[in-house]
Protein backbone atom coordinates (compact mmCIF):
# COMPACT_ATOMS: atom_id res chain seq x y z
CA UNK A 1 0.00 0.00 0.00
CA UNK A 2 0.99 3.18 -0.98
CA UNK A 3 0.51 5.98 1.93
CA UNK A 4 0.35 9.00 0.21
CA UNK A 5 0.07 12.70 2.03
CA UNK A 6 -1.09 15.87 -0.33
CA UNK A 7 -0.29 19.43 1.21
CA UNK A 8 -2.72 21.35 0.14
CA UNK A 9 -6.43 20.94 -0.34
CA UNK A 10 -6.62 23.62 -3.10
CA UNK A 11 -7.60 23.01 -6.93
CA UNK A 12 -4.98 21.15 -7.75
CA UNK A 13 -4.38 18.68 -4.40
CA UNK A 14 -8.53 18.23 -4.38
CA UNK A 15 -8.13 16.91 -8.07
CA UNK A 16 -4.73 15.12 -7.62
CA UNK A 17 -6.14 13.06 -4.98
CA UNK A 18 -9.41 12.03 -6.57
CA UNK A 19 -7.25 10.66 -9.36
CA UNK A 20 -4.86 8.66 -6.64
CA UNK A 21 -7.58 7.09 -4.86
CA UNK A 22 -8.91 5.32 -8.07
CA UNK A 23 -5.87 3.15 -7.65
CA UNK A 24 -6.79 0.69 -4.85
CA UNK A 25 -3.27 0.58 -3.44
CA UNK A 26 -3.10 3.95 -2.80
CA UNK A 27 -3.71 5.16 0.67
CA UNK A 28 -4.69 8.78 0.18
CA UNK A 29 -4.28 11.71 2.52
CA UNK A 30 -5.49 15.76 2.01
CA UNK A 31 -3.83 17.46 5.15
CA UNK A 32 -5.49 20.72 5.22
CA UNK A 33 -4.99 23.83 8.03
CA UNK A 34 -8.51 23.91 9.45
CA UNK A 35 -10.54 21.32 11.60
CA UNK A 36 -13.59 22.62 9.52
CA UNK A 37 -12.31 21.65 6.43
CA UNK A 38 -10.93 18.06 7.39
CA UNK A 39 -14.23 17.27 8.72
CA UNK A 40 -16.08 18.44 5.66
CA UNK A 41 -14.15 16.23 3.61
CA UNK A 42 -14.45 13.59 6.24
CA UNK A 43 -17.97 13.72 6.74
CA UNK A 44 -19.38 14.78 3.85
CA UNK A 45 -16.57 13.97 0.92
CA UNK A 46 -17.12 17.43 -0.52
CA UNK A 47 -14.80 20.46 -0.74
CA UNK A 48 -16.77 23.01 -1.18
CA UNK A 49 -14.54 26.09 -1.17
CA UNK A 50 -12.85 24.43 -4.63
CA UNK A 51 -15.12 22.36 -6.10
CA UNK A 52 -19.15 23.26 -4.68
CA UNK A 53 -20.83 20.06 -6.23
CA UNK A 54 -18.22 17.43 -6.81
CA UNK A 55 -18.56 14.62 -4.61
CA UNK A 56 -15.04 13.08 -3.82
CA UNK A 57 -14.41 9.45 -3.88
CA UNK A 58 -15.10 8.43 0.17
CA UNK A 59 -11.32 6.86 0.36
CA UNK A 60 -10.25 10.10 0.56
CA UNK A 61 -9.21 11.16 4.27
CA UNK A 62 -8.33 14.43 5.32
CA UNK A 63 -6.23 15.70 8.47
CA UNK A 64 -5.02 18.79 10.05
CA UNK A 65 -2.35 17.71 12.17
CA UNK A 66 0.38 17.91 10.33
CA UNK A 67 2.58 15.62 12.90
CA UNK A 68 1.15 12.85 11.48
CA UNK A 69 3.04 13.62 8.16
CA UNK A 70 6.13 11.75 9.51
CA UNK A 71 3.87 8.64 8.84
CA UNK A 72 3.92 8.95 5.40
CA UNK A 73 6.20 7.44 2.61
CA UNK A 74 5.14 10.32 -0.33
CA UNK A 75 4.94 13.17 0.11
CA UNK A 76 2.71 15.50 -2.45
CA UNK A 77 3.24 19.24 -2.57
CA UNK A 78 0.48 21.75 -3.94
CA UNK A 79 0.78 24.61 -2.41
CA UNK A 80 1.69 28.14 -3.64
CA UNK A 81 5.01 28.18 -3.73
CA UNK A 82 4.91 32.02 -1.57
CA UNK A 83 3.24 29.80 1.28
CA UNK A 84 6.21 27.48 1.62
CA UNK A 85 7.55 29.56 4.62
CA UNK A 86 4.65 28.82 6.95
CA UNK A 87 5.83 25.19 6.37
CA UNK A 88 9.40 25.44 6.75
CA UNK A 89 9.13 23.51 10.14
CA UNK A 90 7.03 21.07 8.85
CA UNK A 91 9.21 20.20 6.01
CA UNK A 92 12.89 20.24 7.62
CA UNK A 93 11.51 18.53 11.26
CA UNK A 94 8.60 16.33 10.65
CA UNK A 95 8.63 14.75 7.01
CA UNK A 96 10.82 11.77 6.84
CA UNK A 97 13.60 12.32 4.88
CA UNK A 98 13.60 9.44 3.20
CA UNK A 99 10.34 10.21 1.67
CA UNK A 100 9.77 10.75 -1.92
CA UNK A 101 8.88 14.29 -2.41
CA UNK A 102 6.53 15.22 -5.60
CA UNK A 103 6.98 18.32 -6.05
CA UNK A 104 3.40 20.00 -8.06
CA UNK A 105 3.49 23.24 -6.56
CA UNK A 106 4.13 26.49 -8.76
CA UNK A 107 6.57 29.22 -8.77
CA UNK A 108 10.05 30.11 -7.21
CA UNK A 109 10.94 30.86 -3.24
CA UNK A 110 11.78 34.58 -2.24
CA UNK A 111 15.03 34.44 -3.21
CA UNK A 112 14.66 33.18 -6.70
CA UNK A 113 15.39 29.50 -5.40
CA UNK A 114 13.78 26.85 -7.10
CA UNK A 115 11.57 23.99 -4.82
CA UNK A 116 13.88 21.21 -6.33
CA UNK A 117 17.04 23.36 -5.06
CA UNK A 118 15.38 23.73 -2.10
CA UNK A 119 14.56 20.23 -0.73
CA UNK A 120 17.35 18.99 -2.27
CA UNK A 121 20.13 21.11 -0.74
CA UNK A 122 18.80 22.83 1.89
CA UNK A 123 16.56 19.92 3.44
CA UNK A 124 18.56 17.32 1.95
CA UNK A 125 16.22 14.87 0.84
CA UNK A 126 17.47 12.79 -1.56
CA UNK A 127 14.24 11.01 -3.49
CA UNK A 128 12.94 14.62 -5.03
CA UNK A 129 10.55 14.67 -8.71
CA UNK A 130 8.65 17.91 -10.10
CA UNK A 131 4.92 17.04 -11.70
CA UNK A 132 4.31 20.26 -14.27
CA UNK A 133 2.36 20.41 -17.25
CA UNK A 134 -0.53 21.86 -19.13
CA UNK A 135 -3.47 20.95 -16.60
CA UNK A 136 -6.56 22.80 -15.91
CA UNK A 137 -8.13 21.14 -12.85
CA UNK A 138 -11.26 20.93 -13.15
CA UNK A 139 -11.18 19.01 -15.79
CA UNK A 140 -8.63 16.63 -14.24
CA UNK A 141 -10.90 15.87 -11.42
CA UNK A 142 -13.30 15.00 -14.06
CA UNK A 143 -11.35 12.56 -16.00
CA UNK A 144 -9.58 14.30 -18.57
CA UNK A 145 -6.54 12.70 -19.94
CA UNK A 146 -3.69 15.18 -18.66
CA UNK A 147 0.03 15.32 -19.61
CA UNK A 148 3.12 15.70 -16.80
CA UNK A 149 6.52 16.50 -17.12
CA UNK A 150 8.07 14.50 -14.71
CA UNK A 151 11.67 15.46 -13.74
CA UNK A 152 13.83 13.18 -12.16
CA UNK A 153 17.35 12.77 -10.42
CA UNK A 154 17.13 9.17 -9.61
CA UNK A 155 15.49 6.66 -11.93
CA UNK A 156 13.78 4.46 -9.10
CA UNK A 157 11.84 6.90 -8.40
CA UNK A 158 10.37 7.13 -12.05
CA UNK A 159 9.09 3.39 -11.20
CA UNK A 160 7.75 4.52 -7.72
CA UNK A 161 5.71 7.45 -9.60
CA UNK A 162 3.86 5.56 -12.18
CA UNK A 163 3.17 3.11 -9.18
CA UNK A 164 1.46 5.50 -8.05
CA UNK A 165 -0.45 7.33 -10.55
CA UNK A 166 -1.10 4.13 -12.14
CA UNK A 167 -5.37 3.76 -13.31
CA UNK A 168 -4.78 7.90 -13.24
CA UNK A 169 -5.57 9.95 -16.11
CA UNK A 170 -1.74 11.38 -16.01
CA UNK A 171 0.55 10.51 -18.81
CA UNK A 172 3.84 11.55 -18.39
CA UNK A 173 6.51 12.83 -21.01
CA UNK A 174 10.48 13.03 -18.74
CA UNK A 175 13.36 14.71 -18.46
CA UNK A 176 16.43 15.33 -15.81
CA UNK A 177 16.28 19.28 -15.69
CA UNK A 178 14.81 19.76 -12.68
CA UNK A 179 15.23 23.24 -12.95
CA UNK A 180 14.53 24.26 -16.17
CA UNK A 181 10.72 22.19 -15.43
CA UNK A 182 10.77 24.62 -12.19
CA UNK A 183 11.28 27.94 -14.10
CA UNK A 184 9.04 27.08 -17.39
CA UNK A 185 6.11 26.98 -15.10
CA UNK A 186 6.55 30.28 -14.04
CA UNK A 187 8.00 31.86 -16.99
CA UNK A 188 4.63 30.07 -18.66
CA UNK A 189 2.35 31.86 -16.16
CA UNK A 190 3.86 35.65 -16.65
CA UNK A 191 3.63 35.55 -20.22
CA UNK A 192 0.67 33.97 -20.29
CA UNK A 193 -0.41 37.53 -18.67
CA UNK A 194 1.40 38.89 -21.82
CA UNK A 195 -1.08 36.57 -24.23
CA UNK A 196 -3.96 37.34 -22.29
CA UNK A 197 -3.88 41.46 -23.01
CA UNK A 198 -2.93 40.74 -27.07
CA UNK A 199 -6.23 38.57 -27.31
CA UNK A 200 -8.17 41.81 -25.41
CA UNK A 201 -6.06 44.29 -27.48
CA UNK A 202 -6.15 42.43 -31.09
CA UNK A 203 -8.80 39.44 -31.21
CA UNK A 204 -6.92 38.03 -34.07
CA UNK A 205 -5.57 34.40 -34.41
CA UNK A 206 -2.87 35.89 -36.96
CA UNK A 207 -1.60 38.18 -34.07
CA UNK A 208 -2.48 35.33 -31.43
CA UNK A 209 0.37 33.48 -32.75
CA UNK A 210 2.86 35.53 -33.83
CA UNK A 211 3.32 36.90 -30.41
CA UNK A 212 2.99 33.57 -29.11
CA UNK A 213 6.22 32.29 -31.34
CA UNK A 214 7.78 35.32 -29.74
CA UNK A 215 7.02 34.09 -26.36
CA UNK A 216 8.24 30.91 -26.48
CA UNK A 217 11.45 32.36 -28.09
CA UNK A 218 11.99 34.17 -25.20
CA UNK A 219 11.37 31.65 -22.95
CA UNK A 220 13.42 29.58 -24.40
CA UNK A 221 16.53 32.56 -24.07
CA UNK A 222 15.97 32.79 -20.99
CA UNK A 223 15.96 29.27 -19.98
CA UNK A 224 19.48 29.16 -21.35
CA UNK A 225 20.51 32.10 -19.65
CA UNK A 226 19.32 29.97 -16.01
CA UNK A 227 21.84 27.26 -17.25
CA UNK A 228 18.91 24.86 -18.08
CA UNK A 229 18.21 22.86 -20.98
CA UNK A 230 16.61 24.44 -23.88
CA UNK A 231 15.30 21.14 -25.11
CA UNK A 232 12.79 20.63 -22.11
CA UNK A 233 10.77 23.94 -23.57
CA UNK A 234 9.19 21.34 -25.98
CA UNK A 235 7.63 19.17 -23.15
CA UNK A 236 4.29 19.34 -21.55
CA UNK A 237 5.82 21.80 -18.90
CA UNK A 238 7.13 23.88 -21.99
CA UNK A 239 5.21 24.48 -25.36
CA UNK A 240 2.06 22.44 -24.15
CA UNK A 241 2.01 24.77 -20.28
CA UNK A 242 2.83 28.00 -22.30
CA UNK A 243 -0.12 26.93 -25.23
CA UNK A 244 -2.65 26.17 -22.40
CA UNK A 245 -1.84 29.23 -20.21
CA UNK A 246 -1.98 31.45 -22.84
CA UNK A 247 -5.05 30.21 -24.80
CA UNK A 248 -7.30 28.80 -22.27
CA UNK A 249 -10.22 30.87 -21.46
CA UNK A 250 -9.52 28.94 -17.66
CA UNK A 251 -6.32 30.20 -17.36
CA UNK A 252 -6.21 32.85 -14.81
CA UNK A 253 -2.69 34.46 -16.05
CA UNK A 254 -4.48 35.27 -19.38
CA UNK A 255 -7.30 36.54 -17.27
CA UNK A 256 -5.06 38.85 -15.70
CA UNK A 257 -4.05 39.93 -18.99
CA UNK A 258 -7.68 40.65 -20.08
CA UNK A 259 -8.44 42.56 -17.12
CA UNK A 260 -4.84 44.26 -17.66
CA UNK A 261 -6.25 45.65 -21.61
CA UNK A 262 -9.62 45.96 -20.51
CA UNK A 263 -8.02 49.09 -17.63
CA UNK A 264 -10.00 47.06 -14.68
CA UNK A 265 -6.46 46.23 -13.31
CA UNK A 266 -5.65 47.05 -9.93
CA UNK A 267 -2.15 47.62 -8.91
CA UNK A 268 -2.83 47.79 -4.69
CA UNK A 269 -4.69 44.50 -4.61
CA UNK A 270 -3.10 41.98 -2.36
CA UNK A 271 -6.02 39.71 -2.20
CA UNK A 272 -5.73 38.28 -6.02
CA UNK A 273 -3.01 35.35 -5.38
CA UNK A 274 -2.41 34.88 -9.94
CA UNK A 275 -0.91 38.74 -9.42
CA UNK A 276 0.47 38.14 -6.57
CA UNK A 277 2.58 35.01 -7.82
CA UNK A 278 3.26 36.39 -10.80
CA UNK A 279 4.02 39.72 -9.64
CA UNK A 280 6.54 37.61 -7.27
CA UNK A 281 8.15 35.66 -10.21
CA UNK A 282 9.18 39.43 -12.38
CA UNK A 283 10.48 40.68 -9.53
CA UNK A 284 12.98 37.52 -8.92
CA UNK A 285 13.58 37.40 -12.83
CA UNK A 286 14.34 41.34 -12.56
CA UNK A 287 16.88 40.80 -9.92
CA UNK A 288 18.35 37.75 -11.55
CA UNK A 289 19.16 38.51 -15.33
CA UNK A 290 21.62 41.23 -16.51
CA UNK A 291 19.78 44.32 -18.16
CA UNK A 292 21.45 43.89 -20.97
CA UNK A 293 19.72 40.97 -21.85
CA UNK A 294 16.74 42.07 -20.96
CA UNK A 295 17.09 44.85 -24.21
CA UNK A 296 17.13 41.44 -26.09
CA UNK A 297 13.51 40.13 -24.56
CA UNK A 298 10.80 43.15 -25.46
CA UNK A 299 7.78 41.37 -24.19
CA UNK A 300 9.46 40.66 -20.64
CA UNK A 301 10.93 44.23 -21.12
CA UNK A 302 7.45 45.50 -21.29
CA UNK A 303 6.16 43.16 -18.35
CA UNK A 304 8.59 44.91 -16.18
CA UNK A 305 7.95 48.38 -17.47
CA UNK A 306 4.43 47.54 -16.44
CA UNK A 307 4.41 45.77 -13.48
CA UNK A 308 8.05 46.79 -12.11
CA UNK A 309 8.71 49.77 -12.63
CA UNK A 310 5.09 50.96 -13.20
CA UNK A 311 6.68 53.40 -16.18
CA UNK A 312 3.69 52.09 -19.17
CA UNK A 313 -0.05 52.31 -18.13
CA UNK A 314 -0.80 50.10 -20.90
CA UNK A 315 1.36 46.52 -21.55
CA UNK A 316 2.25 47.77 -25.25
CA UNK A 317 3.51 45.70 -28.40
CA UNK A 318 5.83 47.38 -31.08
CA UNK A 319 6.12 44.90 -33.47
CA UNK A 320 8.75 46.59 -35.57
CA UNK A 321 11.44 45.94 -31.99
CA UNK A 322 10.33 41.87 -31.80
CA UNK A 323 11.36 42.16 -35.77
CA UNK A 324 14.37 43.75 -34.64
CA UNK A 325 15.43 41.33 -31.74
CA UNK A 326 15.38 38.78 -34.91
CA UNK A 327 18.97 37.99 -35.26
CA UNK A 328 22.08 38.49 -33.63
CA UNK A 329 25.59 37.61 -33.50
CA UNK A 330 27.96 37.66 -30.94
CA UNK A 331 31.69 38.01 -30.89
CA UNK A 332 34.72 36.40 -28.31
CA UNK A 333 38.44 36.30 -28.30
CA UNK A 334 40.53 33.99 -26.57
CA UNK A 335 43.52 31.08 -26.34
CA UNK A 336 41.10 28.49 -25.16
CA UNK A 337 44.21 26.30 -24.09
CA UNK A 338 43.09 23.28 -21.46
CA UNK A 339 39.86 23.86 -22.22
CA UNK A 340 37.96 23.81 -18.94
CA UNK A 341 34.82 24.93 -16.82
CA UNK A 342 35.27 28.75 -16.60
CA UNK A 343 35.84 29.02 -20.48
CA UNK A 344 32.72 26.83 -20.99
CA UNK A 345 31.04 29.15 -18.77
CA UNK A 346 31.98 32.08 -20.38
CA UNK A 347 31.59 30.79 -23.95
CA UNK A 348 27.94 30.01 -23.15
CA UNK A 349 27.08 33.19 -21.46
CA UNK A 350 28.42 34.96 -24.77
CA UNK A 351 26.06 33.02 -26.48
CA UNK A 352 23.09 33.97 -24.61
CA UNK A 353 22.95 37.44 -26.00
CA UNK A 354 22.49 36.45 -29.72
CA UNK A 355 21.98 33.72 -31.86
CA UNK A 356 25.45 32.97 -33.44
CA UNK A 357 28.87 32.92 -31.35
CA UNK A 358 31.56 33.27 -33.26
CA UNK A 359 35.00 32.94 -31.73
CA UNK A 360 38.17 34.17 -32.74
CA UNK A 361 40.62 31.84 -31.53
CA UNK A 362 44.58 32.77 -31.52
CA UNK A 363 46.95 31.27 -33.58
CA UNK A 364 50.24 29.51 -32.76
CA UNK A 365 52.21 32.46 -34.65
CA UNK A 366 50.06 35.26 -32.85
CA UNK A 367 50.67 33.24 -29.40
CA UNK A 368 54.18 33.51 -29.61
CA UNK A 369 54.14 36.95 -30.10
CA UNK A 370 52.29 37.39 -27.02
CA UNK A 371 54.70 35.03 -25.19
CA UNK A 372 51.97 32.36 -24.51
CA UNK A 373 52.79 28.60 -24.65
CA UNK A 374 49.96 26.52 -25.58
CA UNK A 375 49.85 22.79 -24.20
CA UNK A 376 47.62 22.31 -27.45
CA UNK A 377 48.22 23.70 -31.41
CA UNK A 378 46.04 25.69 -33.06
CA UNK A 379 44.28 23.25 -35.35
CA UNK A 380 43.23 20.73 -32.10
CA UNK A 381 42.15 23.78 -29.88
CA UNK A 382 39.77 24.83 -33.08
CA UNK A 383 38.39 21.38 -33.37
CA UNK A 384 37.82 21.24 -29.50
CA UNK A 385 35.54 24.92 -30.03
CA UNK A 386 33.97 23.50 -32.81
CA UNK A 387 32.79 20.35 -30.86
CA UNK A 388 30.64 23.00 -28.23
CA UNK A 389 26.50 22.69 -29.91
CA UNK A 390 27.06 26.68 -28.71
CA UNK A 391 29.74 27.71 -30.77
CA UNK A 392 29.11 28.79 -34.26
CA UNK A 393 32.11 29.48 -36.09
CA UNK A 394 35.86 29.26 -34.99
CA UNK A 395 38.14 32.56 -37.16
CA UNK A 396 42.09 32.65 -36.69
CA UNK A 397 43.26 35.75 -34.52
CA UNK A 398 46.43 36.94 -36.22
CA UNK A 399 47.06 40.29 -34.47
CA UNK A 400 46.08 42.66 -32.27
CA UNK A 401 44.47 45.11 -34.70
CA UNK A 402 41.97 42.91 -36.39
CA UNK A 403 39.05 43.71 -34.40
CA UNK A 404 37.51 46.28 -35.22
CA UNK A 405 37.73 44.92 -39.11
CA UNK A 406 36.25 41.24 -37.80
CA UNK A 407 33.38 43.02 -35.82
CA UNK A 408 32.52 45.23 -39.30
CA UNK A 409 32.74 41.65 -41.64
CA UNK A 410 30.78 39.49 -39.13
CA UNK A 411 27.95 42.13 -38.43
CA UNK A 412 28.45 41.73 -35.24
CA UNK A 413 25.81 42.70 -32.71
CA UNK A 414 27.71 42.05 -28.77
CA UNK A 415 31.51 41.90 -28.81
CA UNK A 416 32.00 39.41 -25.18
CA UNK A 417 35.06 39.41 -22.96
CA UNK A 418 35.97 38.41 -19.53
CA UNK A 419 36.29 41.26 -17.34
CA UNK A 420 39.43 40.72 -16.60
CA UNK A 421 39.39 43.08 -19.97
CA UNK A 422 37.39 45.60 -19.03
CA UNK A 423 37.49 49.33 -20.84
CA UNK A 424 40.29 47.79 -23.02
CA UNK A 425 37.75 47.50 -26.14
CA UNK A 426 35.86 50.59 -25.47
CA UNK A 427 36.92 52.13 -28.85
CA UNK A 428 34.99 49.01 -30.80
CA UNK A 429 31.34 50.92 -28.84
CA UNK A 430 30.97 53.04 -32.07
CA UNK A 431 29.88 49.55 -34.31
CA UNK A 432 28.70 47.51 -31.39
CA UNK A 433 28.03 46.97 -27.78
CA UNK A 434 30.78 45.69 -25.79
CA UNK A 435 30.15 43.72 -22.84
CA UNK A 436 33.19 42.56 -20.03
CA UNK A 437 31.85 39.49 -18.22
CA UNK A 438 32.65 38.09 -14.62
CA UNK A 439 34.95 35.69 -15.04
CA UNK A 440 34.09 32.36 -13.12
CA UNK A 441 36.47 32.15 -10.17
CA UNK A 442 38.69 29.36 -8.91
CA UNK A 443 39.48 27.99 -12.16
CA UNK A 444 41.82 29.14 -14.60
CA UNK A 445 44.62 27.58 -17.55
CA UNK A 446 47.37 28.82 -15.84
CA UNK A 447 45.96 27.25 -12.54
CA UNK A 448 45.58 24.03 -14.63
CA UNK A 449 49.24 24.25 -16.09
CA UNK A 450 50.81 24.66 -12.46
CA UNK A 451 48.68 21.27 -11.19
CA UNK A 452 49.89 19.37 -14.82
CA UNK A 453 53.57 20.49 -14.15
CA UNK A 454 53.47 20.15 -9.88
Amino acid sequence: MNNIAIIGAGTTGTAVAQQLSLNTNNNVSLFVQTKTQSNQINEENKNKEYFQNFRLNKEINSEHNFELLKNYEIIILTIPSRQFDDYKKVFSDIIDKDSLIINMSRGLLKDGMTIHDYFTYELKFENFVSLKGPSINVEVIRNAPTLLTLSYKNRGDIIKVKEVFKETVFYFDFTTDNNGVEYLCALNNIYAVYMGNIDGKFNSSNTTYFILTQCFKEIKILLKYLKCDTKTANLGCGIGNLCLNSLSDLSRNRTLGLIVEKGFYNAEDTTNNVVLEDIKTLNLLNKIIEPKLVKNLPILDTLFEFFIFKTSKKLNVDFSLLLKNKFKTVLTYGTFDLLHYGHLEILKRAKDYGDKLIVGLSTDEFNEVKGKTCKFNYKKRKRYLESLDFVDLVIPENDWDQKAEDVIEHNIDYFVMGDDWKDKFNSLEEHCEVIYLPRTKGVSTSQLKQLLHG
